[in-house]
């Protein structure tokens, strides 16, 4: 340190004050910074606080001036810096620069960490036989481990973590204090003398065996086709060989999923591309901190089980997200499918008690641990589609996601029934919570209200509104009724387009929304589903829609898409072309009668429930066996080769439609005429994107968005994207904030606030 210049009475001395706000706590942000500052010799301090990270430096000014104007280049790459505030304070005449912790409480106004996955200097010390931490499952330091998962409360302290029960050794206490070393000031430390234990257990919770034996028992059961149940990072995962029919079979049964498609975790970006075709960007997201599963196209004759993605061109692929797993991967050396230790339906457990029974007792082997999880959370989930990463479940590594919505009332949005996340604003910031689930069940309707609650007390928010959908029957919709708080509701799909516009920065602009999902709640109290709305943050106009069909029995038609292939066909055609279909034509006749009466055969104009039903007469699809997966698998029959398209004219009128009709005309003469299916699927897409297209084309002067749960479909994406660009028309993708209904509450919170700034701008006139 230049101590001859700081005590040199002649040289200026100067102390400043920085408030730095963002993502700048739980990343290594004070170790580096504090690094910065010996490197020129500065004293002062840093420590976390609810309003960010707090800094004083003092020295000479021209120092000084050069440590602010390096500042940013020396934080962590994964640091976010929203607001940086400077003020000069008095001289202290420090002697040194320390990183402490702060006392100061009020409201949080910077960004919680979010969970970090094994870095690549953890995992080599892992597998070091030389180092003191090898096969050490816990291992972590500045640049990974937990943390969203683990905190208490706000500032990111070892003290208000899980950790805080764990007392440092004197090595792991020295590495803590060295500004030199990686661990310097890292609140997750810990190593086998004074961390957290792994340990096997059997199915009543007893120890049989612990440390690194525990793993190999689990990797020697995994290799007999068992399955292994573990405490991952932010909740309890079940595990199986991904290699083998049987095993997958047995895990399908016990979590009452039987075709839903199941991800897999490989050892390596090596191992995933040979199992996959993996792009730079998918690469970079696999490699990434957050480590999600990533949705990829599947290479032929990977050795993988089939029943993993039946009748699916992709496959989730995933990296060891904890030092545990990747040294159960070591072990194994195959692949192995992860996925949470629950029903389907159930919210993913992260307490030994809260482990069904039958659960518990399906897994040969139980690894434990006794590291706390404070914060259930489960894995995210994205797709690269048109050259940008989109998330599908907003999870471990992406949530809690600060929204950039300025400060406003405090408020909660509820989100909705299905992928349901909440978002809140504390009136310093706005937050889009992590993925709960559907909410058709009691246990995740408790885990809602649980997870709400702990949010809000982390970010001290006691709302002063609450915002959520207009359907009377979700149950966020319900709870938010009988709360004794001011309430507003917002129109789905509105909430859709609002959370593409605070995506793209776009909630001062009024555009076109394209919202296609599987049903919402729309404003003539009718299922919507396939709109175009003139949308601006506060109001929404609806100008278009795909023309409306008939949803034989209501609900019933979307977990039997062949309902609604006999009604599309029927409109399109005539009653005697459903006769001819691959059904009994008693149900046919049945289902036509039910279909005269709008009781029980509502009208949609939902293009989720099209691609349903076009998917039941290109490739015979009878049953769903969970939400889109006939939609999915449309999809993956799609032959890229293939450059023809039907036709999805646009007719005029008070509302302007796009009407399938042809499409459905033009598919049933393939049919007729033996077309390949996929030639026929590719067809109806790159048609659909040519009508979204050329209505779009009518409002060339606004910029267009995407949202709704069908714009997770790559190929339309994609084909979507290259129709409108060519026009030049700007269009704004989906990205952070999932296009599905996991995003909807975000829109739902950007809404309300939009609504309270104009109504106090009107006060203030």
């Amino acid at each position: 340190m230049n101590r001859q210049a700081i005590s040199n009475p002649e040289v200026t001395q100067i102390a400043v004050q920085i408030t730095c706000n963002g993502r700048v706590q739980g990343i290594g942000l004070r170790p580096a910074v504090a690094r910065w500052a010996y490197e020129l010799g500065l004293a002062g301090s840093i420590c976390n606080t609810s309003a960010g990270v707090k800094l004083h430096i003092e020295g000479p000014a021209a120092l000084v001036q050069r440590f602010e104007e390096g500042l940013e280049a020396h934080l962590p790459v994964e640091a976010v810096l929203e607001t940086r505030a400077r003020q000069s304070v008095e001289y202290e005449g420090l002697n040194s620069f320390q990183v402490r912790e702060s006392d100061e409480v009020g409201l949080l106004r910077t960004a919680v960490p979010s969970d970090q996955a094994v870095c690549q200097a953890c995992l080599a010390e892992i597998f070091d036989p030389d180092d003191r931490r090898y096969q050490y499952p816990f291992n972590s330091c500045t640049d990974c481990g937990p943390r969203y998962s683990l905190i208490h409360a706000m500032p990111y302290e070892r003290r208000q973590t899980g950790m805080a029960e764990f007392d440092m050794c004197e090595a792991c206490a020295a590495e803590y204090e060295s500004a030199t070393d990686r661990r310097f000031h890292a609140q997750t430390i810990a190593c086998p003398d004074c961390g957290p234990q792994v340990r096997g257990a059997d199915s009543q919770g007893n120890t049989v065996t612990s440390g690194q034996t525990a793993i190999e028992s689990a990797a020697q059961a995994l290799a007999r086709g068992q399955i292994v149940g573990l405490r991952g990072l932010g909740g309890y995962q079940l595990l199986v060989d991904a290699r083998s029919d049987a095993a997958v079979q047995i895990l399908r049964i016990l979590k009452h999923r039987p075709s839903k498609p199941l991800a897999v975790m490989v050892r390596s970006l090596e191992e995933a591309q040979r199992l996959s075709i993996v792009d730079d960007i998918e690469a970079g997201e696999l490699s990434s901190a957050v480590a999600p599963i990533v949705l990829l196209r599947t290479r032929q004759e990977t050795g993988l089980s089939g029943e993993l993605n039946a009748g699916l061109q992709t496959l989730g692929v995933m990296l060891p997200t904890t030092p545990l797993h990747a040294l159960l991967l070591d072990q194994c050396r195959f692949p192995l499918v992860v996925t949470s230790a629950n029903r389907e339906g159930s919210p993913i457990p992260f307490q030994s008690k809260a482990i069904e029974a039958e659960i518990r007792e399906g897994a040969e082997l139980w690894l434990e641990h006794d590291r706390p999880i404070q914060r259930p959370i489960d894995d995210s989930v994205v797709r690269v589609m048109a050259g940008r990463s989109v998330t599908i479940r907003l999870a471990r590594g992406l949530a809690p996601l600060s929204l950039p919505v300025g400060r406003g009332e405090p408020l909660i949005a509820t989100g909705g029934q299905q992928k349901s996340a909440f978002a809140l604003c504390n009136g310093q910031q706005a937050i889009l919570g992590p993925h709960i689930g559907e909410l058709d069940h009691v246990a995740a309707c408790e885990r809602y209200l649980y997870q709400l609650e702990a949010l809000k007390q982390l970010y001290d928010d006691s709302p002063e509104g609450l915002v959520c959908d207009q359907h009377p029957d979700y149950f966020t919709t319900q709870w938010a009724e009988r709360e004794n708080i001011p309430l507003e509701q917002v129109q789905h799909h509105h909430a859709h387009i609002a959370a593409g516009m605070l995506e793209q920065d776009w909630l001062e602009r009024r555009v076109l929304g394209v919202a296609f999902d599987g049903t919402g709640w729309g404003e003539d109290q009718t299922i919507w589903g396939g709109e175009f709305l003139l949308t601006t943050a506060r109001e929404s106009e609806r100008v278009g829609r795909l023309l409306p069909f008939a949803l034989p029995g209501g609900e019933q038609a979307i977990r039997e898409p062949w309902r609604i292939a006999v009604t599309l066909l029927t409109d399109a055609v005539g009653d005697q072309a459903a006769y001819q279909l691959e059904i009994e034509q008693a149900q046919v006749a049945t289902l036509l009668k039910i279909a005269e009466s709008r009781r029980l055969s509502p009208l949609t104009s939902s293009a989720g429930r099209l691609f349903d039903g076009v998917a039941s007469l290109i490739l015979g699809c009878r049953d769903s066996g969970f939400e889109g997966q006939a939609a999915m698998l449309l999809e993956a029959a799609c032959d890229p080769a293939e450059s023809g398209a039907y036709d999805f004219p646009v007719q005029e009128g008070n509302l302007r439609e796009l009407d399938w009709r042809p499409a459905v005309r033009q598919i049933w003469e393939d049919r007729l005429q033996g077309v390949e299916p996929g030639r026929m699927a590719m067809r109806f897409h790159r048609g659909l994107a040519r009508g979204i297209a050329q209505f779009c084309a009518s409002y060339a002067e606004f910029p267009v968005v995407l949202g709704g749960g069908v714009f997770q479909n790559r190929c339309l994406v994609e084909l979507v994207a290259a129709e409108i660009r060519q026009s030049g028309q700007e269009l704004g993708l989906p990205g952070r904030i999932p296009p599905n209904d996991g995003g909807l509450a975000a829109g739902q919170l950007a809404i309300a606030l939009a609504r309270r700034e104009r109504k106090d701008t009107n006060r203030c006139a």
